[in-house]
């Protein structure tokens, strides 16, 4: 792990937007999770036979077209994540779409993004060494807990988001902070790489939550912590009435009971989940259970 740092140390020496090669030793195939090969164009999976660009600085490793998904909310990014219309989006994300969100469907001041960045920092803790951050957005929370002693790696579907989020990276100076484009079903990572997690607005989204976390929970070493955040069924703000909670679900959203997620998190192979509810919003901690002998 410290020679695994020291290379991502070594490598935000660059700006975000330019690749290093010493950064492909933390990427494995989605597919077979085998070794890639760095090739002039990006990385190459040999035994896949699967080649995967490097945008910006950035490697894309989803396989497919988003815009034919079976997943309405991975359509939407897939027909419009190029459009100016998302880059807008990904510049407002943290300033306006987020606390609104945050405000209309958690409920009225329930919370706020600085509450739940310290949340969120405080379950991953002192950990140092390398964290991924799974639906990172513009690395709203993996950005706020990198630092010279804990390297960050993002991950999103959406190209846009990320791309808004070197930005941040580059004009405030942020120390090992990387970013990758790939789907949270089959992450582009080794087993057991990650010495925490975070997993925070998004689980809504996931068409299948516990496959989501399962993925997540390969990744993670033993006994590691995961940070997470969502909505949740409690009675508060726009989310405690039926008629919004069908809409999220007919766009491809779901929101789920604190039970349902507890118990998803636990087929997944996490164990000691704390929830911490603020009207609907959840922040939950859990970590990675032992390996069984």
């Amino acid at each position: 792990m410290k020679m695994q740092l020291a290379d991502a140390q070594a490598s935000s020496r660059s700006t975000p937007d330019e690749w290093s090669p010493r950064l492909s030793g933390f990427y494995a195939c989605p597919a077979c999770k085998g070794n890639l090969d760095v090739t002039n164009d990006g990385l190459y999976c040999p035994a896949c036979a699967i080649a995967f660009p490097i945008l910006g600085g950035i490697p894309d490793f989803v396989l497919g077209n988003l815009a034919e998904s079976g997943n309405r909310s991975l359509r939407v990014v897939g027909k419009w994540d190029s459009r100016t219309m998302f880059d807008f989006m990904a510049s407002a994300y943290e300033t306006w779409i987020y606390p609104a969100v945050c405000n209309v469907y958690g409920g009225w001041h329930s919370t706020s993004l600085r509450q739940l960045v310290h949340e969120i920092s405080d379950i991953v803790g002192s950990t140092t060494g390398l964290a991924l951050d799974v639906a990172c957005g513009p690395g709203t929370y993996g950005r706020r807990v990198a630092s010279q002693s804990r390297a960050v790696i993002g991950v999103d579907i959406c190209m846009s988001m990320m791309r808004q989020g070197a930005r941040y990276v580059r004009a405030e100076h942020i120390p090992n902070v990387h970013f990758a484009r790939a789907a949270v079903e089959s992450l582009p990572f080794r087993t057991a790489l990650f010495d925490a997690a975070i997993c925070a607005g998004s689980l809504n989204h996931f068409s299948d939550v516990v496959l989501a976390l399962r993925e997540i929970n390969r990744t993670m070493k033993a006994r590691a912590p995961l940070a997470g955040m969502c909505f949740a069924l409690i009675n508060s703000g726009l989310i405690k009435y039926k008629s919004v909670r069908e809409r999220v679900e007919r766009g491809g959203g779901h929101i789920y009971s604190v039970a349902d997620l507890e118990q998803f998190a636990g087929e997944a192979g996490f164990e000691d989940f704390r929830p911490h509810l603020h009207g609907s919003v959840l922040v939950f901690s859990a970590c990675k259970m032992e390996a069984q002998a």
